[in-house]
């Protein structure tokens, strides 16, 4: 009798673990994190199997128009700055030109970026001023500073985004 409450209690517990596994496994396959469907979303065209079309990611988004980016800018008391959804209009040695328009309102801000200012590309890692060109979208945080026709900002980080 004992022996067959402790059987019992171990098949519930292996069952309750394959189908934790099972649903876990499930749901990483559906949001794609399996090699075969990364696989599948490099590919450039239409992958076909068994009667269905799957598009790939690149096909479905050059059907799709590119939003705006969120534009943001926010000056703290204390002159903390954020500038999230600059177009880069120029760089110039350590400087970096952005602007941002609201209807028919523009506005340029000069950022100086040093030594210790941190770049970082659009999944977040490290990068370098080297890599940021005219027409990219960035998201700035710095100090802003006094002097110039523009609003000026020295930057803590400067990021890239999509």
């Amino acid at each position: 009798m004992l022996w067959q409450k402790i059987f019992s209690q171990r098949i519930f517990v292996v069952a309750a673990v394959t189908a934790t596994v099972s649903v876990a496994g499930g749901l990483l396959l559906f949001r794609g994190y399996s090699p075969l469907a990364q696989a599948l979303s490099n590919t450039s065209g239409p992958v076909t199997s068994a009667n269905s079309v799957y598009l790939s990611a690149a096909a479905a988004s050059s059907s799709t128009p590119v939003a705006d980016p969120v534009r943001e800018v926010h000056i703290a008391n204390n002159g903390l700055t954020l500038l999230r959804g600059a177009r880069v209009l120029s760089v110039s040695g350590s400087t970096v030109v952005v602007g941002m328009t609201w209807g028919a309102s523009e506005f340029t801000w000069a950022v100086q970026t040093n030594y210790g200012t941190k770049f970082f590309n659009e999944q977040g890692e490290k990068d370098s001023l080297a890599n940021i060109h005219v027409g990219d979208i960035v998201t700035v945080t710095g100090k802003i500073s006094q002097g110039g026709v523009k609003p000026f900002v020295s930057a803590d980080i400067v990021r890239k985004s999509e």
